[in-house]
């Protein structure tokens, strides 16, 4: 075991990537790009270079991921879920074994937002028109299955947050549904005349995902609010490759060192993080023998500090 530890501190320490790593991400006012952004600030201290990938989503991630054209992707895992089952059921391929999950991120809250006072409780929306993100983004899947398991019939449309926002305003939408890391930028400075939309118990809905309340400080102009949550993840594809695996590792660890500066001034969504957590047996393996050793280093009391090139021992 020490010579597994002391093989993988030294691969660490002097592999330097020849390219930037690729991670997509999602619209530049959610919740996925701004993380993205704080790992990017922490990687490159660390000598590794980052580029965000902008796109519309889960779908549109799970896309790139799956044809090789980014090394990364922020999933929501039910996106990731559902796009396995339908893969495996159409085509045979088993998405579960190509893809997997190098670090567990943080829940996102399903925002369900309306203007019109008339519309409280999610079984109002039934013959109204909703956005529900971009047609290739994980929040048209959550809200596909939020709208069908309480059995309402909404016409849909995919527009992005700010344009949905901006046709609740005009009376052209009736209700936007979007998931995304509270506080998700483009909600945080909306006014009192908008609210969160009630979503009632449902045990079907509990099945699949997990009840939270959002704390009033969060979205000022809402109040406390209740809703439920989807767990993200940042996947790879299952590469066997030494070279490669060396360099997610070593991103791996400077998310970790850097836990506190990303609580401090990143996006709040660090602070409600469990990037600690490892997964079997879905989990990358080199991004797991990381986590466990710095699990098991910081359970044993040692910090890991990170000399810089030329230093003295």
């Amino acid at each position: 075991m020490a010579m597994r530890f002391a093989l993988i501190l030294v691969t660490l320490c002097f592999y330097q990537p020849a390219t930037a790593l690729t991670i997509a991400t999602g619209m530049p006012e959610g919740t996925y790009y701004q993380i993205a952004r704080d790992i990017e600030r922490v990687a490159e201290k660390d000598g590794i270079p980052i580029e965000v990938i902008q796109t519309k989503g889960s779908f549109d991630n799970i896309n790139l991921l799956g044809s090789g054209k980014v090394d990364l992707a922020i999933l929501q895992v039910d996106a990731l879920k559902f796009v396995a089952d339908t893969l495996q059921a159409r085509a045979g391929l088993n998405m579960a074994a190509e893809v997997k999950v190098v670090l567990n991120l943080f829940p996102e809250e399903i925002h369900v937002i309306a203007k019109d006072a008339s519309i409280r409780s999610l079984e109002q929306l039934n013959g109204k028109k909703v956005a529900v993100g971009p047609e290739d983004g994980g929040s048209a899947l959550t809200a596909e299955v939020l709208l069908t398991l309480y059995g309402v019939r909404a016409e849909r449309t995919f527009d992005a947050p700010v344009e949905a926002l901006q046709k609740l305003q005009s009376g052209a939408l009736d209700a936007l549904i979007f998931v995304g890391g509270a506080p998700v930028p483009a909600f945080e400075k909306l006014d009192r005349s908008f609210h969160f939309v009630r979503l009632p118990a449902n045990p079907l809905m509990e099945q699949i995902y997990q009840k939270r309340k959002i704390p009033p400080a969060v979205y000022p102009w809402a109040g406390e609010a209740e809703t439920y949550t989807v767990p993200s993840v940042i996947m790879t594809r299952d590469r066997k490759d030494e070279v490669y695996a060396a360099v997610i590792q070593k991103l791996v660890l400077a998310i970790l060192t850097n836990k506190d500066k990303l609580d401090a001034s990143g996006h709040p969504k660090w602070k409600t993080s469990v990037i600690r957590y490892f997964r079997d047996p879905d989990g990358y393996p080199p991004a797991n023998d990381i986590i466990r050793t710095y699990n098991m280093l910081d359970v044993l009391g040692y910090e890991i500090i990170k000399r810089q090139p030329g230093a003295k021992k």
